[in-house]
């Protein structure tokens, strides 16, 4: 008899929806498992709760504990907030990292971490809105495209790359940057993009808003995919990108440098500092920040070297389904032992 995991989650966070879904598809031949929303979900049993360790979280999980198997497949940005009892709970369940600097953070802070397992992506489903695809092909015909898909957050590194690619705009006549990410946040990108005044910019505006068929077309659509993030806990678009065999630029920092190779599978932007932010007293991000110029240099770099790029997308072809969820996920059914 297959061995049932409730998994557990908010969903309507679409990033830990989406991690979810893969998840129980990964895991869908070794047992049965049913996804919840945080507020529906009941003790008993095992329980792989997907989420950002914090003190809210852990506390969370406080009602679960004594009759529950719980494991913690969590992530974090920098130094999360916790507190005596949020440290109480963390002791007394399993906590799994996404990757090696989820798990330096949390341990930096005293946070137990029972081990690591990176994010995967189903490498095989590239479907992809035929339709929509179509549109975007005759809308941006002859230009070399630059895709970015991104919250409008702090940590999110917009500013830099709208200042980077003013610089790549100048030097291509034919590029274009498309910006899959919000209208509204942290970055006023209209007011940007007009003081820069860009010739080959899309701001999309729909972020949360398409199908994952029709944000696929972006990413089949792209020459190169830019991480412009100052910190993430893992940086998943880099496997969507992947799975289309398309390189990646990002710095040159923890988490983006354990899964991008540079000159392998992307570029590694120079780090330039290092600094700390604290997010609504929930987590101090740690901030990795580079150079606009060195952004733009590496840009450059791909876009006028199509050999280059090709050499990368062979290398990706080979590697990317080691990145798969069917191999790295089940490994999550080993902290429930």
């Amino acid at each position: 008899m297959k061995v049932r995991v409730k998994i557990v989650t908010k969903i309507d966070w679409p990033s830990f929806m989406n991690v979810a879904i893969q998840v129980r598809k990964a895991l869908s031949g070794y047992c049965n498992c049913t996804i919840y929303d945080r507020t529906n979900a009941k003790p008993g049993g095992n329980i792989l709760f997907i989420g950002t360790v914090f003190h809210q979280t852990l506390n969370f999980l406080n009602k679960f504990l004594g009759r529950s198997n719980i494991v913690f497949y969590g992530t974090t940005e920098g130094h999360s907030f916790v507190d005596e009892a949020s440290l109480k709970v963390a002791k007394q369940i399993k906590i799994v990292a996404v990757s090696n600097f989820v798990k330096q953070m949390l341990e930096e802070i005293g946070v137990p971490v029972a081990g690591m397992v990176h994010h995967g992506l189903d490498m095989d489903d590239r479907r992809v809105d035929s339709q929509f695809y179509k549109v975007l092909k005759k809308k941006l015909k002859n230009k070399k495209i630059i895709f970015t898909a991104s919250a409008n957050h702090s940590r999110k590194g917009l500013d830099n790359l709208l200042c980077g690619y003013h610089l790549v705009e100048q030097e291509i006549k034919n590029t274009y940057l498309i910006l899959h990410s919000e209208p509204t946040g942290y970055y006023n990108m209209s007011k940007m993009a007009k003081d820069l005044k860009f010739k080959h910019l899309w701001l999309t505006n729909l972020f949360g808003k398409l199908s994952p068929s029709q944000l696929n077309a972006f990413y089949k659509l792209c020459n190169v995919y830019v991480q412009p993030s100052y910190s993430e806990g893992f940086g998943l678009p880099t496997l969507e990108a992947f799975r289309f065999n398309k390189p990646v630029i990002a710095v040159d920092a923890p988490p983006f440098n354990e899964v991008i190779k540079h000159g392998k599978s992307g570029i590694l932007v120079p780090l330039s500092k290092t600094t700390w932010s604290n997010y609504a007293n929930l987590v101090l991000f740690k901030m990795h920040t580079y150079r606009a110029e060195d952004l733009a240099h590496a840009i450059l770099g791909l876009m006028t070297n199509q050999q280059q790029v090709t050499k990368m997308q062979e290398n990706i072809q080979k590697e990317k389904h080691n990145w798969s969820i069917h191999k790295l996920y089940p490994k999550l059914l080993d902290y429930f032992t």
